[in-house]
């Protein structure tokens, strides 16, 4: 968890602005009103209950959901007003990666990283040098001829997180991406991630139901509950002094890990402070 003291000068990436979706035949909507700013070079989490909202909102940074309502701004572009051809362009400067890998059996590491290059016709010699340089980064040099079979839950994740980078984006989305993972090896990829923050300067935009990957990863924190923003901010703040029920309810099982003799405000203090 990152105080905002740490955190450099930044100006806005992408801008909600009163965005609302509602699914056809469905009692509430997905999302009302909501409105935010993911600053550049942040990891910014999403965080809610099932059925928040939060893969709607996630899909909506690339338009893969399309909003009824309001305004998805990147880098002061509408991408709502984006034609088929701008999409492209814009799906390309963003990476994502999923809960479930969706890897394809049949190919390799190798090929699994490097088909989205070959899709948009990227020359050999520079699909070998771009995939041989992210495998290396995510830890998986020596796997570039293995199939998914052949590796753990968290090589399979880190094979993910390799293809979405392919395109040297700007913006990582993750979408539950260490949810299928033990706690050991969720520690080790938001370690991966937060580096590639660091080393990339890359906006990572994840979303999650657990307080604990918020905590570990993120530099701040949107709570979601019924399409609906409860709060937002420095994740330290949001942890430490709660006001939405919804926060309260997320954050109970954090809580029950720490001794009873150590209040959340006084750890979060801790950790403001260094």
């Amino acid at each position: 968890m990152h105080t905002i003291s740490q955190l450099p000068a930044r100006d806005p990436h992408i801008v909600f602005e009163q965005v609302g979706k509602t699914y056809p035949g469905a009692a509430s909507p997905a999302l009302a009103d909501v409105s935010f700013t993911i600053e550049r070079g942040e990891v910014f989490g999403i965080i809610g209950r099932s059925g928040a909202g939060k893969s709607t909102l996630l899909r909506s940074i690339n338009m893969l959901e399309r909003p009824d309502r309001g305004h998805v701004w990147i880098d002061d572009t509408d991408i709502g007003r984006l034609d088929e051809q701008g999409l492209v362009r814009l799906r390309r400067r963003i990476g994502m990666i999923f809960q479930h890998f969706n890897l394809m059996s049949a190919k390799t590491v190798f090929d699994n990283v490097a088909l989205p290059l070959r899709v948009a016709g990227v020359r050999r010699a520079e699909i070998e040098a771009r995939v041989s340089d992210l495998l290396a980064t995510v830890g998986l040099a020596d796997k570039a001829q293995a199939y998914p079979a052949m590796l753990s839950g968290g090589q399979k994740q880190r094979v993910g997180i390799a293809r979405a980078l392919v395109h040297r984006p700007e913006i990582l989305l993750c979408d539950e991406a260490t949810s299928a993972l033990d706690p050991e090896t969720t520690e080790q990829i938001l370690a991966l991630l937060r580096g590639i923050n660091r080393q990339l300067g890359l906006t990572v935009v994840l979303i999650t139901h657990d307080m604990a990957v918020i905590e570990e990863a993120c530099d701040r924190v949107l709570v979601l509950d019924n399409g609906l923003v409860q709060e937002q901010g420095p994740v330290w703040r949001v942890f430490a002094t709660p006001q939405a029920e919804a926060t309260l309810s997320l954050l109970r099982p954090l809580r029950k890990r720490l001794p009873a003799s150590v209040h959340p405000v006084e750890v979060a203090h801790r950790v403001a402070n260094g």
